[in-house]
């Protein structure tokens, strides 16, 4: 069952978003609440799981895992114990900063980040070249972010 959200949510929503870091008084005075009742919201979102999670935006060329790269995964099928024993896997990869199931030719769009090329071909020889889940895949190295 989907969860009922009114605009006052949904405005949350967006706000934590934008800047997960926002204090309750801060969204508040925002969604024009008291912080206790922002916080009520907040954590009924957490607890209908709606929000799974807040995360910090990490400028690359700051770390030590400079490179980005997209892998687009076709699955061996499509049967749902496949996907779900697809996603454990890239779930315990730190490499693995985005998972995404998809529609269309690709089955599953991975955004990887690694030190360089030779990090990058070491982490697809480990995970990908003889992974029984996956019937083929294809490399989108990141030359430079436009956004």
């Amino acid at each position: 069952m989907t969860p009922v959200l009114d605009d006052r949510d949904h405005r949350l929503l967006e706000l934590l978003e934008a800047d997960a870091w926002l204090t309750y008084a801060e969204l508040a005075r925002r969604v024009h609440l008291s912080a206790s009742a922002v916080q009520r919201r907040v954590e009924r979102l957490i607890a209908l799981e709606v929000i799974a999670g807040a995360h910090a935006e990490v400028k690359l060329d700051e770390t030590r895992a400079p490179m980005h790269a997209f892998l687009l995964a076709e699955l061996t099928d499509d049967a749902a114990a496949t996907i779900k024993r697809f996603a454990r896997m890239v779930g315990s990869l730190r490499e693995v900063i985005e998972a995404h199931y998809v529609a269309g030719d690709t089955d599953v769009v991975l955004k990887i980040r690694v030190a360089d090329m030779a990090a990058y071909d070491n982490f697809v020889q480990r995970h990908f070249n003889r992974s029984p889940l996956i019937r083929r895949f294809k490399t989108l190295a990141v030359l430079r972010s436009l956004k």
